[in-house]
């Protein structure tokens, strides 16, 4: 049986189907092009080919008619729903399907909180695998969930929408194979040192609700899950913690290991509690539970099937709420912001800088594919090569939207390492690709 939405999911899920039709509805009235909205989450009149089709959008001028302008924001945002859902149920099934056929304990064994090797293999991986920057959240949060630590894990983030096989070979199709193999070598290099950064971290917290929201349990053996069970049990009676002599002496590597899976977590006073996210009910014993795991790698074909989709409709109520913050920001940037105020802003002379086009990645929302046909647009206008790498490298990842659905799945500590290394790195790329 399928997990019943609390009140706050219910909203933003009647919000997302609302969006939705919304979106369909407004391009069958005005006969727009249904092939633009969903390619690219674009209001398109019919009939435009080539480099437009990518970029060109109906007109929301700017005006003082405050109604009117809220409402451009809502139908440019549900456009961007549209394109992005699609990708978004890909990636909550990935996400599910990583949880449920992964296992986890042996990922744990092998990857242990990270490293340079684990870090390197998960951004070529990213690298290979076309995974859009608009279905990459869900899946990282299967992986996170898989057991695959947070070092590789946020490497994979950077490299999937930064940088994969056919976003590679437009780069060089279109703007030449020295803005490629740039884009390679900034790619990997802001992805490795996240990664590293994280994987220190992760081997000194160990906890990881202490870097990450999302709230679903790993599958694990059988004898790990009866011992999470009765641990659950006395700590849902005893809400303020308890040492690992009143909980289980002699077993303080396995509370770890529970810890490490985001089952359990230690205060100051080193008193073993269960996090926030796991507490259903303090007057319900078994409402500490249901976070525990049931999965079982001797389950059927049939009965891993039915986890995969409560595992993805799980992963989709807890994420929702960011995915419409998400669209309805993107949809205001393409409103306050529009395209053609971007290209010939960048594109000016005297402000053609890697900085700005930085600032810019952050501030468009750019989907991956995208990125290609808008940078030649903006090196038509003037911009310089090493401002064109830059925003190759922060559009697709980096954009306010892109933060705001991945604020769901790290704590702040997490988001902003990503941001400010991922910045940093558009930035340097930019300006040492221009001194070469």
């Amino acid at each position: 049986m399928f997990r019943k939405p609390n009140r706050k999911e219910l909203i933003y899920l009647a919000a997302v189907i609302v969006l939705y039709i919304s979106g369909l509805i407004y391009v069958y009235l005005n006969n727009l092009s249904f092939s633009a909205l969903y390619k690219y989450g674009l209001l398109q009149q019919k009939g435009i080919t080539g480099e437009q089709a990518r970029l060109k959008e109906i007109e929301t001028p700017l005006s003082l008619n405050i109604p009117k302008v809220l409402w451009y924001i809502y139908i440019k945002g549900s456009a961007v729903l549209v394109e992005l859902f699609q990708y978004w149920i890909v990636g909550m099934l990935i996400a599910a399907g990583l949880v449920v056929f992964v296992p986890w304990e042996k990922v744990k064994k092998k990857m242990g909180h990270g490293g340079f090797k684990s870090n390197f293999i998960a951004s070529f991986v990213g690298a290979v695998i076309p995974i859009c920057s608009c279905g990459i959240v869900p899946v990282l949060a299967g992986m996170v969930e898989a057991g695959i630590p947070l070092g590789p894990t946020m490497a994979f983030l950077i490299s999937a929408p930064m940088l994969n096989i056919p976003a590679v070979f437009m780069t060089a199709g279109v703007l030449g194979w020295k803005l490629a193999i740039g884009r390679i070598i900034g790619t990997f290099a802001i992805a490795l040192v996240v990664g590293q950064i994280i994987s220190y971290w992760q081997r000194k917290e160990r906890f990881l609700r202490r870097l990450i929201k999302i709230n679903v349990v790993p599958s694990l053996p059988k004898e790990l899950q009866k011992f999470a069970l009765e641990v659950g049990k006395k700590l849902a009676m005893n809400p303020d913690g308890l040492s690992t002599e009143e909980l289980a002496p002699g077993n303080e590597d396995k509370l770890f290991l529970l810890g490490e899976a985001g089952i359990l977590d230690r205060n100051k006073e080193n008193k073993w509690h269960l996090p926030k996210t796991s507490i259903v009910s303090m007057d319900d014993v078994t409402g500490a539970c249901f976070v525990l795991p049931t999965g079982d790698k001797d389950a059927s074909l049939r009965e891993k099937t039915i986890q995969l989709i409560r595992t993805a409709w799980d992963f989709f109520l807890q994420l929702n709420y960011y995915l419409v913050l998400a669209v309805l920001i993107a949809g205001a940037i393409k409103v306050i912001i529009p395209t053609s105020v971007i290209v010939n802003f960048v594109g000016r002379e005297n402000l053609n800088s890697v900085l700005i086009a930085s600032f810019i990645a952050v501030l468009a929302y750019v989907c991956t594919y995208v990125e290609v046909p808008t940078a030649l647009a903006l090196i038509h206008k003037g911009m310089s090569s090493g401002a064109t790498l830059s925003y190759l490298l922060g559009g697709p990842g980096l954009s306010l939207p892109s933060i705001v659905m991945l604020s769901g799945v790290f704590k702040p500590k997490v988001l902003s390492l990503y941001v400010i290394v991922s910045f940093i790195g558009c930035v340097l790329a930019g300006y040492i690709f221009n001194f070469f």
